[in-house]
């Protein structure tokens, strides 16, 4: 029995997903993601809207009990994107909307605690300007 029970510890060890304080660095810069390892960055709604031809609105919510930074782009009709970043506060929304667009999104986020290391913390977030 005890056997049994020291190989489920260890096993469960080699599975266990970091939290939120094990992820923070020195710079405030976390791995972004919730305690079940899950992204703290989801989307939360698309729509066009029903008044401008061709405008498109993503909106993004952070899901984790801390900030995050996300960078977001609309892809418009012909090919370039529209891009923005922004801090997202645990538990809000951000929107981004483009005109001309053609429904087309990409995403990424980290987590900073302090909104003054958010180019600190993207820069070490591979293909982040990409």
């Amino acid at each position: 029995m005890k056997w049994t029970f020291g190989i489920a510890a260890l096993l469960a060890s080699q599975f266990a997903v970091a939290d939120y304080y094990s992820s923070l660095d020195d710079d405030t810069c976390w791995d972004g993601r919730n305690s079940r390892g899950g992204p703290c960055m989801e989307v939360h709604d698309t729509k066009w809207s029903q008044y401008t031809e061709g405008r498109f609105t993503v909106t993004f919510r952070n899901t984790c009990n801390n900030r995050i930074y996300a960078r977001f782009c609309n892809e418009r009709d012909n090919g370039s994107e529209d891009c923005g970043a922004s801090g997202i506060s645990a538990g809000n929304t951000k929107s981004w909307s483009t005109s001309n667009a053609n429904g087309r999104y990409t995403y990424n986020w980290i987590g900073v605690e302090k909104g003054s290391k958010d180019w600190v913390c993207s820069g070490k977030v591979s293909n982040w300007h990409d």
